[in-house]
């Protein structure tokens, strides 16, 4: 299943004109390079939503599921520093770099749309018998590392445009209301424990149509869309292995008091 995972990344990520789908060609020379770049952001998304479902299809999954909200709430603790570093560096770029001045015009706005996330989760985490402190004082994981450590990278040393492929991935599987409340049914565990999932049930399909609107319009060249690509299959294969991780360990959640 590795192997044919693999694959499916690395035939997505190489795409030499010759050889690339018809689809791919007709974005391409209609619509440009915005259009090239969702569209392989589309089809990681398909991938990472395969492994999902994988995921919650599981028998195992209320006895990992806490595991993978601490995951979920290390990522989100994360992310809005992370967006916050690559607006810096977009608005140092923006006064000769149009693709940075757009960037940085997009991150103003999301960030104070995401602003505070990580603090409803906590609270949700709290509300499954995990200990306050004991989260606030736990390191990102080796895997969430990953995650974030290859967009710092890439915002410092090559452009803070990669951000959009990881929010492309990261924002692109809105949550549906009827799926969390089949998890609590699964889980047993209580409601106030999925408010923040009902909160992004609710907004992220507008949040995920304003990104694409942006990624669509951006003003980039063929390899500034590579670029952004490589990006985006790289926060897909962290995501994929943090739902893999976690499925197959299934530990203790590492707080105080675990479920």
């Amino acid at each position: 299943m590795a192997d044919a995972k693999q694959s499916a990344i690395e035939d997505l990520q190489a795409s030499p004109r010759a050889e690339a789908p018809e689809a791919m060609r007709q974005a391409t020379s209609s619509a440009g390079h915005g259009a090239a770049l969702w569209l392989k952001i589309t089809l990681a998304q398909s991938l990472l939503n395969t492994a999902a479902q994988r995921f919650w299809s599981d028998p195992e999954m209320p006895r990992f599921f806490p595991s993978f909200l601490v995951e979920l709430y290390l990522i989100v603790r994360c992310s809005v520093p992370l967006m916050e570093r690559a607006l810096v560096r977009a608005e140092q770029l923006a006064s000769a770099d149009e693709l940075a001045r757009v960037t940085a015009g997009y991150l103003k706005l999301h960030i104070e749309e995401e602003r505070h996330h990580d603090e409803w989760l906590l609270n949700d985490l709290v509300a499954a018998g995990m200990e306050r402190e004991a989260l606030l004082n736990r390191p990102p994981s080796a895997n969430v590392a990953r995650l974030t450590g290859a967009q710092y990278c890439w915002i410092e040393h090559a452009h803070p445009a990669a951000i959009f492929g990881y929010l492309g991935i990261i924002e692109g599987n809105p949550p549906l209301s009827e799926h969390i409340e089949e998890i609590r049914r699964l889980t047993g565990l209580p409601a106030d424990v999925f408010r923040s999932m009902h909160l992004h049930a609710a907004h992220d399909v507008d949040h995920l149509a304003a990104l694409k609107a942006t990624m669509l319009a951006l003003p980039m060249t063929a390899a500034d869309e590579r670029f952004i690509a490589t990006s985006a299959f790289a926060t897909l294969e962290s995501m994929v292995r943090i739902l893999e991780d976690t499925a197959s360990s299934g530990e203790d959640a590492g707080c105080a008091t675990a479920l």
